[in-house]
């Protein structure tokens, strides 16, 4: 990991799974999965490639999509900064469910949420997005 990698993933660790946390309390998973939504909004990321591709240059981890159902989209997040977020006990990833919500709603035109499932053996988050 470069330099540059190694000071933005710190920092993504130190707000996202230290400052916020504390000063948002329980509504930390709400309020970031709305965070992600506007983040999306933002930033146009309704492309499937732009949502990966953003995904890696802010280290939040490997964005695949595995499956594409009828009402749903499933996608796995990976990578060294997941395997570390979990390692060190962060099991929030409200931010990148609510990213991936608002992407697949843009692209769909309709209404979608998403749901975390992590999987401590392969050091993985499962994403679903739903629509």
């Amino acid at each position: 990991m470069s330099e540059h990698n190694e000071h933005v993933y710190f920092v993504n660790q130190l707000y996202r799974d230290f400052l916020l946390p504390t000063i948002l309390g329980g509504d930390t998973p709400a309020i970031l999965y709305w965070a992600g939504k506007r983040i999306t909004r933002k930033y146009a990321l309704s492309e499937m490639e732009d949502l990966i591709e953003f995904f890696k240059m802010a280290e939040f981890g490997d964005l695949t999509v595995v499956k594409e159902r009828r009402a749903s989209i499933i996608f796995t997040l990976s990578g060294q900064p997941i395997s570390d977020r979990l390692a060190s006990g962060s099991r929030e990833f409200s931010l990148e469910s609510g990213m991936i919500a608002e992407a697949v709603e843009q692209a769909r035109g309709r209404s979608a949420e998403a749901e975390i499932s992590i999987d401590d053996k392969k050091k993985s988050v499962q994403i679903t997005a739903f629509f």
